[in-house]
């Protein structure tokens, strides 16, 4: 009898104890300069509904920290969540960033965020524990946990948008490289003697084939070619054209725009080669705003990517497009603390 009521204890112990590791949770953070947005994010890692505040940019460093501390304790009482439940917090933001101190070293688009210990700023003001990684860094890891990648063991991220940026999943982690600078992919050179970037470099990847200089492109031709066509004329109607307006032109036909559109593709399919001889991943996801052109967009680059693909092998990595949207930075995040905290 004594067996068998040593038995239970054990049993109902065990199921307790369970019970209290899937009840844990780490909440995301993702900074923005025009919102701020909160998840929950399980153990099994599958993320609660998400809060979205805006960023109080006029109030400065300690303004905005409030307000993350301020979300995250809103959030935890629309989830009837507790401090013992959470274990961590992950803070995704745009750089540049001092990961290892978590220091936000600067920030143009909020006044004043120059060298600002936010990772303690929050975990001070909530009262658990903080990990802060870069934004792109921390999108690629939540497409990898519950969206595009999900199954995948090596990903990389491709976001598409004013600029071309990314991030890096080896072996489920992020990778940061020695300096931290891991995933700039916007800034592969497939031009050496092409057109000068920001960055000092000439002909970076994403001064071919991003949104804005997809568009660039469109209007330099047809004030300096003139180019004629949809795209001629909505320039002169607008004054400005978009990479959605060559996308758009390209599918109904326009011979111009699918020139300029094709020539796009041709450099991001050019890309994700030099991604693959060098990272060889499982997958490659695109995000951003010209991910939204769907298969518009994996057409295009597909037969690109096949046309340049070595010949040694099949074409084993996918490419796809992201599955979270503007979640896939905030679920990242919360999965960075679980990564730290778990």
């Amino acid at each position: 009898m004594l067996q068998i009521e040593s038995e239970l204890l054990l049993i109902i112990r065990s199921v307790r104890e369970h019970m209290s590791e899937t009840q844990k949770y780490c909440v995301g953070i993702d900074l923005g300069g025009t919102f701020i947005k909160f998840v929950a994010l399980g153990r099994d890692f599958r993320p609660g509904p998400t809060l979205q505040l805006p960023t109080p940019v006029q109030e400065g460093p300690d303004g905005v920290a409030k307000r993350m501390v301020a979300g995250l304790e809103q959030l935890m009482q629309s989830q009837r969540l507790s401090r013992e439940d959470v274990l961590g917090v992950g803070i995704g933001a745009p750089g540049p960033l001092n990961l290892a101190d978590g220091i936000v070293v600067a920030m143009p688009n909020i006044p004043g965020m120059e060298n600002v210990p936010l990772r303690d700023l929050v975990s001070e003001g909530a009262g658990i524990p903080a990990v802060l990684e870069n934004d792109a860094n921390a999108a690629a890891y939540g497409e990898f946990l519950c969206g595009a990648g999900l199954g995948a063991r090596h990903m990389v991220l491709v976001t598409l948008g004013t600029g071309i940026g990314g991030g890096i999943i080896i072996d489920g982690k992020i990778y940061h490289g020695a300096n931290t600078f891991a995933g700039e992919i916007g800034h592969i050179i497939v031009d050496p003697e092409g057109e000068e970037c920001g960055c000092g470099q000439k002909g970076c990847l994403e001064r071919y084939c991003s949104a804005t200089y997809i568009a660039k492109r469109a209007e330099r031709m047809i004030r300096q070619e003139g180019r004629t066509g949809k795209l001629a004329e909505l320039l002169r109607d607008n004054g400005a054209i978009t990479a959605r307006d060559v996308q758009l032109a390209a599918e109904d036909g326009d011979k111009f725009a699918s020139e300029v559109w094709d020539s796009g593709m041709y450099f991001l399919a050019l890309g994700c080669v030099n991604i693959c001889r060098l990272l060889d991943p499982d997958r490659i996801v695109f995000a951003g705003g010209m991910a939204k052109a769907g298969d518009g967009l994996l057409g295009p680059v597909r037969k690109h990517f096949k046309q340049l693909h070595w010949s040694l092998t099949d074409i084993l990595t996918k490419i796809e497009i992201a599955g979270l949207g503007n979640d896939a930075g905030v679920i990242g995040a919360a999965g960075v603390a679980w990564n730290a905290f778990d």
